[in-house]
């Protein structure tokens, strides 16, 4: 279950930022590239929720923002940046209507490979390829 209560989420923002700044626990040894990450993205939460009841007053694309942060914040904190989960809207082609897509980076990045692996297949199997055949390679 999503927690939308904003306040609720402000509060935690609040107290990573206090053991981040004391250097502490999990944030102890933390690269300042990191750190610098963690705070852009709390730094986007609590902008998008200053003055909010609930996450769910913002527009669409605001709360998938704010989804992507705290996923962002969670993977950074626990060290699993395979399992933070990314929504974004698609569109299917052929189709105007866009719907939410939320994979993992190591869902998104497997895709990736294989859609590289096919096209590397692709390209080493096209043996009649060429300037007759219309194909314009580089």
């Amino acid at each position: 279950m999503v927690n939308t209560d904003a306040q609720a989420i402000v509060a935690q923002q609040r107290e990573i930022q206090a053991e981040a700044a004391a250097g502490r626990g999990r944030y102890k040894d933390m690269a300042p590239s990191v750190m610098g990450e963690l705070r852009g993205h709390q730094t986007l939460v609590l902008q998008l929720l200053d003055g909010k009841e609930r996450s769910t007053e913002l527009p669409q694309e605001q709360q998938m923002e704010l989804f992507n942060s705290l996923e962002a914040i969670s993977a950074i904190i626990n060290k699993a940046e395979d399992e933070r989960m990314i929504c974004r809207r698609e569109r299917t082609v052929g189709s105007r209507m866009a719907t939410n897509v939320c994979r993992t980076v190591g869902e998104r990045r497997s895709a990736q490979e294989e859609a590289r692996d096919a096209m590397t297949d692709r390209g080493v199997m096209c043996t009649t390829c060429g300037p007759q055949s219309g194909w314009r390679g580089n």
